[in-house]
Parts: structure tokens; C-alpha cells; sequence
């Protein structure tokens, strides 16, 4: 650590020769240096670090004209923060006393380089918060759902994210907001190129607010997204549209889902099923959000009871093959050529770029957890307390309705989970 002391000290002192003050290169090796010590870092250096580092960006932040040595002293903030809280959020008092003036100034003074920087920063903070949330970032909440700063394309990334967090950390503060959220929202969803963060928003907004508050809203939600699918339907709406209809059938149910879309148009969700899951399922990709669109097409298979009457059981046989071919096989990564797309009017002129820092990257959720460990297993579990229900009903249907391997495989996880034969 000495040695370390020393060398952090003599960088900082090489910024005080001319021409020096916002060397690049001398800030990406302050940014490697931190990195390479993370957790190591000795509270006292980690304090001064911040100082000096708050200091320079306080000075830089006034004519910002070195793209990479911001981008670096941003990283450097990150990764200081990172560093020093995760196991100990208590540390984070630290770096909010000394960021929040010099980041209320930029957002005051609206220095359009390093909003987005300070939207991310933010949200790092947030996320590793263990503690109710401190009164200056629900200060900062209704700045952030100003129209204006939805319109920077650059902007759109840090900013959901940081409404996400937001909803995440404090879900009862922001419930008078949900009206603004989803206005924001309506506006996403109508941009091919930032729909995904709409739906960011509203998995969020599943996962975190109460099921009354949210469910208040979703009709409006479903014939928003209806009314994008037929005007503009692209892969990746269609991937995401999936996944939250998913979510939706796992945190507030498959009856409920079906309810809601049909509540629209009567049998509406026949559509669904063949148009969208049972033809689009494959699609879906990433880890994540492949568990996601499992477990709710197992709660739809098996808890929705309306998949076992007369207008919709047709579709039950074709869905649970969708899901096993889903397991199987790998996502369907294709997209249409007409796909690739720049949308010239989401972008009027000058705006900045986002910039992703690495050290303040977010990690995709897994919004099950160790309760959903093996999505086969569960699907076995759930196909044998559903022939429990209905006895004699599951083994024609599956019988009947699928073939080729996917028989196969359902067989194989049901003995995978010690059930030999369903009722």
C-alpha cells in the first residue's frame, strides 16, 4: 500500500506540469492503478482519492474538452465506489457527500458531456444502497422525469436505468410517479431503436411496485403494446414483449394475464399464444431472459386455468412443444435485413453520445433467483400437480399434441424429477 500511496501521488503531482492538467493517459493509469487494488484500498487513500479526483472534475466539469480523460475520470469514480462498498454499503455516505454538490451543478448548468456519466454514477450509488434512500436522490426524482431529457438519445440508456433503481430502492416513493413513468414509457415504445428500455421500465415496475399499483395501469400498457405490434413489428419488440408478458404471468399470474388481454377483445389472447409465444418463443436470448420467458410460459401452461377450456386448449399441446424445443435449442438469433435501422428523426440535431463505464456496468437480474434453480424441474413439478387437478386430462393432451423428441424430452424430465407418470 505504501508503495501504491506513493505512486498515486506521483501521478496526481505529474497533472501540475503544463500542458498536463487533463492527460489522458495519465488518467487511464490512475483509473488502471484503482482498478488493480479494488478492495484493498486503505480508507484514507480512498477519502483523499475522492477529494482530489471531486476537485478535478469540479474544475474540468466547467469547459469540458478531453472526451477520454472525463471518461476516465468517471471509470475512476466507479471503480472507487465499487470497491469500497459492495459488502459495505455503509461507505457510500463517503462518496455522496463528495459528489452530489459537483453533480448538481452539472445538472444545473446542464453540461450536456457528462450528464450521462452522472446518471450511471448515480445509479451505482443507488443500486448498493442497504438503507432507506436518503433524501437528496428523491430530490433529484422529479428532475428526472422531465420530458426534455428524454428527447438526448444519449441520455436514454443512464436514465432508465436510474428510474429502474429508483423503483427498485424506494417503490412506495415512487408511486405518485406512475403516471409520469408511464408516460415515459408510451414514449419509448414508440421508437424502434429505444423500445427495449420501455419494457426495462415496465419488468421493473412488475417486479418492485405492488400488484394493485401496478395492474391499476396494464390495460392501458397491453393496448399500447398492441397498437406497436401492428404498426411496427420488429424482433426485438417481439423478444421483449415476450419476456413481460412472462414476468407478468410469473409475479402476478396466468390468470390475471390472460384476464387482461382478453378484457381488450374477447379470445385476444388465442392470438397471443399462437402469434407470439408459440411462433416467436425462440427468439428469445440471454440467459436471463430466456428463465424469464420459461417460467412464465410454465405458469401459463399450468396455472392458468383458462389454457384448459374450450377456446384455448388447442394451443396448450403447441405451447408446452415451444418451451421444450426452447430448452433444447439454441435462440433463434436471426434478424430481417429490413431490421438494421438508424431512425434519423429520434435523433434532432447535436447530442451526446452514451458512453457505457465499464466499472459501473449493471449485471442482468435474475428476478427468480435460487427459487427457480432448474426450469425443467420445474416444469415437471408443475405438469404433475396439474394432472393432480385434472386427472386423466395432461397424458392424452401431450399424447396427442406433441411429437417427434420433444416427447422424449418431457419424459425424461419428469424422471429427472423422480415423477414416473402423471395422474
Amino acid at each position: 500500500a505504501p508503495e501504491f500511496e506513493k505512486l498515486l501521488t506521483n501521478l496526481f503531482n505529474s497533472f501540475k506540469y503544463e500542458g498536463s492538467g487533463e492527460n489522458e493517459y495519465l488518467m487511464k493509469l490512475v483509473m488502471r492503478s484503482v482498478s488493480l487494488m479494488k478492495a484493498n484500498l486503505p480508507a484514507p487513500v480512498v477519502q483523499h482519492l475522492t477529494g482530489v479526483l471531486t476537485a478535478k472534475l469540479t474544475e474540468i466539469c466547467r469547459n469540458p474538452s478531453q472526451p477520454h480523460f472525463n471518461h476516465y475520470v468517471f471509470e475512476t469514480f466507479s471503480c472507487l465506489i465499487r470497491g469500497s462498498c459492495i459488502g459495505k454499503p455503509e461507505n457510500i455516505t463517503g462518496f455522496e457527500s463528495a459528489l452530489f454538490p459537483v453533480f448538481q451543478e452539472i445538472l444545473q448548468k446542464d453540461v450536456t458531456e457528462f450528464i450521462p456519466y452522472v446518471f450511471q454514477v448515480l445509479s451505482l450509488m443507488l443500486e448498493l444502497q442497504n438503507r432507506p434512500i436518503p433524501g437528496q436522490y428523491m430530490a433529484l426524482f422529479p428532475f428526472l422525469l422531465t420530458p426534455l431529457l428524454w428527447e438526448r438519445p444519449g441520455s436514454i440508456p443512464p436514465l432508465t436505468r436510474l428510474i429502474q433503481a429508483f423503483i427498485e430502492k424506494n417503490p412506495d416513493g415512487v408511486k405518485d410517479s406512475i403516471s409520469s413513468i408511464l408516460g415515459i414509457f408510451q414514449k419509448l415504445i414508440a421508437s424502434r431503436s429505444n423500445d427495449h428500455f420501455g419494457f426495462y421500465l415496465l419488468n421493473t415496475m412488475i417486479e418492485h411496485l405492488d400488484k394493485t399499483t401496478f395492474t391499476a395501469n396494464v390495460k392501458g400498457v397491453f393496448m399500447l403494446l398492441f397498437q406497436r405490434m401492428q404498426s411496427s413489428k420488429t424482433t426485438k419488440f417481439m423478444r421483449s414483449f415476450i419476456v413481460f408478458m412472462s414476468l407478468f404471468a410469473a409475479q402476478v399470474g396466468a390468470q390475471p394475464l390472460i384476464e387482461t388481454v382478453d378484457s381488450i377483445q374477447a379470445g385476444l389472447f388465442g392470438m397471443v399464444l399462437e402469434k407470439i409465444f408459440i411462433a416467436e418463443l425462440q427468439k428469445v436470448t440471454g440467459e436471463t431472459d430466456r428463465k424469464i420467458a420459461a417460467v412464465g410460459v410454465i405458469k401459463l401452461l399450468t396455472e392458468g386455468p383458462a389454457m384448459l377450456n374450450d377456446n384455448y386448449v388447442k394451443w396448450w399441446a403447441p405451447l408446452l412443444t415451444a418451451l421444450v424445443h426452447m430448452f433444447e435449442e439454441s435462440a433463434d438469433t436471426s434478424v430481417p435485413a429490413d431490421e438494421h435501422f438508424i431512425e434519423i428523426e429520434d435523433t434532432p440535431g447535436y447530442s451526446t453520445a452514451f458512453n457505457q463505464l465499464v466499472f459501473a456496468t449493471k449485471k442482468p437480474a435474475d428476478p427468480f433467483g435460487a427459487s427457480v434453480a432448474n426450469p425443467r424441474q420445474l416444469l415437471a413439478e408443475s405438469l404433475q400437480k396439474l394432472s393432480v387437478r385434472y386427472p386423466g386430462k395432461l397424458t392424452p393432451l401431450i399424447q396427442q399434441g406433441v411429437t417427434g423428441p420433444a416427447l422424449g424430452k418431457i419424459q425424461e424430465y419428469l424422471s429427472a424429477a423422480n415423477i414416473g407418470s402423471l395422474s
